[in-house]
């Protein structure tokens, strides 16, 4: 648990934006599964910032991670209803 919080604040560091924790890893009961991150961020290319950060989390450590980031400006029609959902249990990181 230890390495994933270190590699996750390397993954995100310089990330400019709201980041959350989602799924089964905001649970401490729940073992296990992979580490769901929603970063809402102003940037051009959502897709490069979201490999971007999983390339430099799994550099660090070799846990699964699914990174969604979204430009708060322009969420898509198709990923409003999940990432509401989503919200509902998602705890800040950053």
């Amino acid at each position: 648990m230890k390495q994933e919080k270190k590699a996750l604040a390397h993954a995100l560091a310089g990330v400019n934006g709201e980041v959350y924790l989602y799924g089964s890893r905001t649970d401490d009961s729940k073992k296990g599964g992979d580490i769901d991150v929603l970063v809402f961020a102003r940037v051009d290319s959502p897709y490069r910032l979201s490999q971007d950060i999983s390339v430099r989390f799994r550099m660090e450590c070799d846990e699964k991670i699914d990174v969604l980031v979204v430009n708060p400006d322009s969420i898509p029609e198709s990923q409003k209803s999940f990432i509401s959902l989503i919200q509902e249990d998602a705890v800040a990181i950053q």
